[in-house]
């Protein structure tokens, strides 16, 4: 071996990267024990149950039929685009484009927030009182006097529960889409169990 002394290098590397997994192994193990932490103990950061008052259950699209739909707005031809246990949809002819009818119930959701929304995006919100529960009706005119009010929102509050029609016409002529939108509300009401 002409005075080269051999080399263990190759083997020591494994031991070394044995002895450093091991290491690092002892931790996660040592979490598995069933001995107490010996560490500060941090509280826990759940938020504390808040109890929800729920307002009465409202049928689906808040008991209103298609047939009902179509002779307050007189609309010829709406179809429910959108029916699920909390809201439904009624387009004319299915599109978009056009008159849109609306119901929504929102559970355990605080009608305020919603109320801000509409003071922000609406001509003119106001407080209204149907069937004896307050919330608030908000309006929007349309900027050519010719279509007028063309869309007309009504939220109503039950405990921690509210429910919102949305009445919103494209084209005169029209009804009142705030008469609509209080009388689809005051049969909500009604149909409410």
């Amino acid at each position: 071996m002409h005075g080269v002394t051999p080399s263990f290098r190759g083997h020591r590397r494994p031991v070394k990267a044995l002895a450093v997994a091991a290491a690092a192994m002892i931790p996660v193990l040592g979490a598995c024990s069933d001995s107490e932490p010996t560490g500060p103990v941090v509280p826990s950061t759940e938020a504390p149950q808040q109890s929800v008052s729920h307002g009465p259950f409202f049928p689906e699209c808040g008991g209103i039929s298609d047939e009902t739909i179509a002779q307050l707005t007189e609309v010829p031809g709406l179809v429910n685009t959108a029916k699920t246990s909390v809201g439904c949809q009624w387009l004319s002819g299915g599109s978009i484009l056009g008159p849109h009818f609306s119901f929504s119930w929102f559970r355990g959701s605080p009608i305020g927030r919603e109320r801000k929304t509409m003071e922000l995006s609406r001509t003119s919100v106001e407080d209204i009182n149907i069937e004896g529960h307050d919330g608030f009706i908000g309006i929007n005119e349309d900027p050519d006097p010719k279509i007028g009010v063309n869309l007309c929102e009504v939220g109503i509050q039950f405990n921690d529960d509210f429910i919102e029609w949305s009445i919103s016409y494209a084209q005169p002529p029209f009804p009142d889409a705030c008469e609509v939108a209080k009388e689809l509300t005051r049969q909500s009401i009604v149909n409410s169990k």
